[in-house]
């Protein structure tokens, strides 16, 4: 038998985007529900490195993390040549957390201020109706099936995109993630007999041989407690990360552990965002729009945003009785003109780095082509700064690495015209499809270019 019931947002997924959107819509005094597969005990249960940095918390209007849901608080991030024998010292403030502490501490937050939490339920499929997406169909731990309707729905469910996956494939917003866009990732949280140095820096390791497409890192999470892992690029015919991940004590990289207090593997977007976030009666958040880090993968601060960036969006449609594509495409201009120029623009970085073979990346790193300062103010802007092409022009016309440069600044180039492009993202749903191809022209053209 199932049951009807109607919401007036429904939300497929309790992860760090479906949850942090259940937090601000109930903040606001509209009755939410929120479908999650995952028990208590396990919400928030991706594996991922667990690391965050300070600012994305205001940044997404929510308060600061109490303290026993941090493991440990960051200062900042090393990072390794492939011989380890260069390394950069980037100073950046975050947490690891507590991924399952957090999830639960903002879940009853939510629940708190009237958010309606269903834990271990399955959303099956959206209701597409009338050709808009009218609500969910679920079945609850019980066993017994709801077909939920309410005003909008709010895809969260992450790389498994339940709900996208149920939508005519001619919507735009249906958009398919293409695996050479992704990491596939394996991590394991240890317990060392030793101490870690320096337990406030986490750690990360360029090395196309161990972890091709994307990198390995170590991250602690105290004093001798850590959370390693690597990730490789999918959809290339790469190596599976686990497999990888033995190279790490074969070649005597990493302490062995003691214990292995957990162990687990992900799939995590590594592109641009989805190039829209909305449909009719739709908003699509966290991984399932690709609002992730593509040179890092780190995906929790950007789903925090672009939560709240949803929570908005329905308020001011919900003001205007008006839940259409139309009425709901402020998530789409205000996440692509601020985070998400700043993504594509590290769609074009990450193209270049995964062509790079472990002596360009020895080279550069070892002159410093690029200096400490200059690869945390592109990895938080987006922008290459043309004071680092010009340096490095300088140091590789005197070292005769001609190559390089030239991809160096071609890389400057288009991503600086990638942020352009998304900082004049459509206002009107109606011009999207004009928009979509010059993206597909632009990354077409670089990976041209880039490939030469």
């Amino acid at each position: 038998m199932t049951r009807e019931c109607r919401f007036e947002v429904l939300i497929a997924g309790g992860g760090p985007a479906g949850t942090v959107a259940a937090y601000h819509l109930a903040r606001m005094g509209f009755n939410v529900a929120l479908f999650e597969i995952r028990g208590w005990d396990n919400v928030w249960g991706k594996p991922c490195g667990d690391a965050i940095g300070a600012h994305h918390f205001p940044n997404a209007g929510l308060p600061e993390p109490p303290s026993e849901v941090i493991h440990n608080k960051i200062d900042g991030v090393l990072i390794y040549s492939p011989s380890l024998e260069t390394v950069y010292r980037v100073r950046g403030e975050g947490y690891i957390i507590d991924r399952r502490g957090l999830g639960r501490w903002l879940l009853r937050e939510a629940e708190r201020r009237g958010a309606q939490i269903f834990l271990e339920s399955s959303v099956e499929a959206p209701i597409v109706e009338n050709g808009r997406v009218a609500g969910l169909r679920v079945r609850l731990k019980s066993g017994e099936h709801l077909e939920c309707r309410g005003n909008i729905v709010i895809e969260a469910t992450g790389y498994s995109m339940v709900v996208k996956r149920g939508l005519p494939r001619d919507w735009p917003v249906a958009e398919r993630l293409d695996m050479k866009d992704t990491n596939i990732a394996y991590r394991e949280v240890q317990e060392l007999s030793d101490e870690v140095e320096e337990p406030n820096y986490i750690r990360i390791y360029i090395n196309q041989e161990i972890a091709p497409g994307g990198y390995w890192w170590l991250f602690p999470e105290g004093k001798n407690v850590i959370n390693i892992g690597l990730g490789v690029q999918g959809g290339v015919g790469n190596p599976h990360p686990r497999q990888q991940f033995t190279q790490l004590y074969e070649r005597g990289l990493a302490p062995p552990p003691r214990r292995v207090i957990e162990a687990g593997g992900a799939v995590v977007p590594t592109r641009r965002p989805a190039d829209t976030l909305v449909g009719p009666g739709l908003l699509v958040i966290g991984d399932a729009g690709f609002t992730v880090n593509p040179v890092h993968g780190g995906g929790i601060g950007y789903a925090f945003y672009a939560a709240r960036l949803a929570a908005e969006a329905y308020k001011e449609a919900h003001d205007k009785g008006c839940f259409s594509e139309e009425c709901l495409w402020s998530l789409n201009t205000r996440y692509m003109k601020s985070l998400g120029a700043k993504q594509a623009a590290l769609d074009i970085f990450r193209l270049f780095l995964q062509r790079l073979s472990n002596d360009d990346i020895e080279y550069g790193m070892s002159q410093r082509i690029m200096p400490e300062s200059d690869v945390y103010f592109t990895s938080t802007t987006g922008e290459l700064r043309l004071s680092v092409v010009e340096k490095a022009m300088i140091i590789l016309r005197g070292l005769r690495r001609p190559s390089l440069l030239l991809k160096l600044k071609l890389v400057a180039e288009y991503m600086e015209k990638v942020r352009k492009l998304y900082h004049a993202y459509p206002e009107d749903p109606r011009k999207l499809a004009q928009w979509r191809e010059q993206v597909k022209s632009l990354f077409n053209e670089f990976l041209v270019k880039i490939s030469r």
